[in-house]
């Protein structure tokens, strides 16, 4: 009993600066995901997680320090004692140039740009806490500004002038789709001064934060969103909060509900729960109830799904590959794939940029919160990348895959075939996922084969595999050719992969050769949200088509027909292939 006493109080301690000391002004957590449109809102996604409230939409003029191109202008009110704090808590994870700067009044207070401080007309480089995080307090009192970059205070300076109002604009155009709460994810104003010991307080209160993958310090939420796996008569719906609860799913095909089922929890606070004997290819509601010890309750609004069909009947999955580290780019493709509303989608790979065991925020702060509104609708199937490649939290948040990370399933005319890349060794003759999928696809009866794994058989990438700007490249990993010849041998169709980020369509090959008539297709899509790459100086033998930039696939699917449509992250068209049965 002692033990369980200490364990939650030593649990609680880094709470209490979010909750014991001066109230705030304004106190703000920002996991911006606006949602579906129209009838698909859901009150999981709301302004109160954005700074869309606070927009400037016709902005003032300030007297910048940074010179680029303005992206967004965000007003806060202060109170009348002359004196403030400001904090942010910052998540650079993207690689492009960014920037923001903090105005009193019409007057730069500090600016940020390309990892460095403006503080008049002074550049100071930023020294991020485990390379992409940074907890800065501001502090204004009696023409002072004193300013704290993780715990530590880095300058002090005289500041004339005053206001009842803080501006911050932000400076994101290299960075498309990309807002300010994508990279502020706190925000508070105190009306009074912190002191070293409260602002050394808060930084260490932000790093439980990061360490634990919490979103809010006090709140009962989900960490992972309701998500989706169909099953051959039912639906897997597996979810996470942030603390123990007893949880329940409501389900029917039509409102109100009429039946509800209790979730069983896997591990920690992951809840996993297939919904069994429902009527194939048809359309359902459903509804997660969470109540924790304090008999909070959580409630995700009423969602939807659609059951498998029976037989090879046509279909329409989407194509993603790495999400990574810009859930802007997530949403975004999000909304279009919603707009063409696929049966589920495969992922491969490379959900988080580097989400192994002890990078969970990677999962709850990143991926789920880019993606839910998406994937609390429509299946979302990932393989295993090398951003995942321990498997921790790849095996805990999908219990559908074997645990080394491969299995497969079927839908409509294709069998599909999940393969864990990670482990080349077990790829290899005699090795236990190639043993595996030799079986596998000895017992396929489907019309069309997929395979689909996180790294690149074939690549036209610059460097990844030789640098092509200096030297010869292999043109992708020669190790998986073994593999290849497999997949010959039983007349797989299609073999999907990502890894590499950018979009590459192959001409159909066989035994290492273009093979229009008996040839796999290998087409590589890699565009949802990891730093882009580039091609080599010339065109690889077998790329057929290649494209540049963020981007995502639909494929619809009959016995007698695959199509093939992969478009920009805006919708545009940018290739397309069919192949007839």
């Amino acid at each position: 009993m002692a033990k369980n006493i200490l364990s939650f109080l030593l649990f609680m301690i880094p709470f209490f600066s979010f909750s014991q000391d001066i109230n705030p002004i304004q106190n703000i957590w920002l996991f911006p995901n606006p949602g579906l449109p129209r009838n698909a809102a859901n009150p999981l996604f709301q302004d109160s997680l954005s700074l869309r409230p606070f927009q400037v939409h016709q902005p003032k003029l300030l007297m910048n320090q940074i010179n680029q191109p303005l992206s967004g202008q965000y007003h806060f009110d202060l109170e009348a004692s002359g004196e403030f704090s400001l904090e942010l808590w910052l998540l650079n994870h993207v690689n492009q140039a960014i920037g923001l700067e903090v105005f009193l009044g019409t007057k730069s207070l500090v600016g940020i740009w390309d990892k460095s401080f403006q503080i008049e007309q002074e550049t100071l480089p930023m020294k991020p806490w485990r390379s992409y995080w940074s907890h800065l307090v501001l502090i204004f009192k009696n023409g002072k500004v004193s300013f704290f970059e993780n715990g530590t205070e880095i300058r002090t300076w005289d500041f004339t002038g005053e206001s009842d109002a803080i501006f911050i604009q932000s400076y994101l155009e290299e960075e498309p789709y990309m807002k300010l709460d994508h990279w502020v994810k706190h925000l508070a104003i105190y009306s009074d001064v912190l002191s070293p010991e409260q602002i050394q307080e808060k930084f260490s209160a932000h790093e439980h934060m990061r360490d634990s993958g919490l979103r809010y310090p006090d709140t009962f939420h989900f960490l992972a969103e309701p998500y989706l796996f169909p099953s051959d008569d039912g639906m897997r719906i597996t979810f996470e909060t942030d603390r123990k609860a007893n949880a329940t799913i409501r389900y029917g095909k039509e409102l109100p509900f009429q039946t509800e089922i209790e979730v069983s929890f896997i591990s920690g606070n992951i809840f996993s729960q297939t919904i069994p004997n429902l009527d194939p290819g048809t359309p359902y509601f459903y509804q997660v109830v969470a109540k924790d010890e304090m008999g909070n309750m959580l409630d995700s609004g009423i969602l939807t799904f659609k059951t498998k069909p029976k037989g090879e009947v046509p279909i329409v999955f989407g194509v993603v590959s790495d999400t990574e580290a810009r859930p802007q780019i997530n949403e975004q493709i999000g909304l279009q794939l919603w707009d063409e509303r696929p049966d589920f989608i495969i992922h491969m790979g490379d959900v988080t940029d580097g989400g192994k065991e002890k990078d969970k925020w990677q999962w709850t702060q990143e991926y789920f919160p880019g993606s839910a509104a998406l994937t609390t609708r429509i299946p979302m199937i990932p393989t295993a990348g090398n951003g995942e490649g321990d498997l921790f939290w790849y095996n805990a948040y999908h219990p559908q895959a074997e645990p080394g990370g491969y299995f497969g399933y079927t839908y409509g005319a294709g069998d599909f075939i999940v393969l864990n890349s990670n482990r080349k060794d077990q790829l290899q003759p005699g090795g236990e996922q190639y043993e595996w999928l030799k079986n596998e696809l000895a017992k396929s009866i489907a019309t069309w084969k997929f395979i689909y794994m996180h790294h690149a058989p074939y690549s036209s990438d610059e460097d990844d595999y030789g640098n092509t700007w200096k030297s010869s490249s292999t043109y992708g990993d020669r190790e998986f050719q073994p593999l290849i010849r497999l997949l010959e041998e039983f007349n797989v169709d299609v073999v999907f992969f990502g890894h590499l980020h950018t979009y590459m369509r192959t001409f159909p090959l066989r035994e290492d050769q273009i093979d229009l008539e008996k040839g796999i297709h290998f087409i590589q899509v890699g565009g949802m949200g990891g730093n882009l790459e580039d091609f080599a100086p010339n065109r690889a033998w077998f790329a057929e088509k290649t494209f540049r930039g963020f981007h995502y696939g639909t494929v619809s699917l009959t016995q007698e027909k695959l199509k093939l449509s992969v478009y920009r992250a805006d919708g545009a068209l940018i290739d397309w292939l069919e192949v007839s049965k």
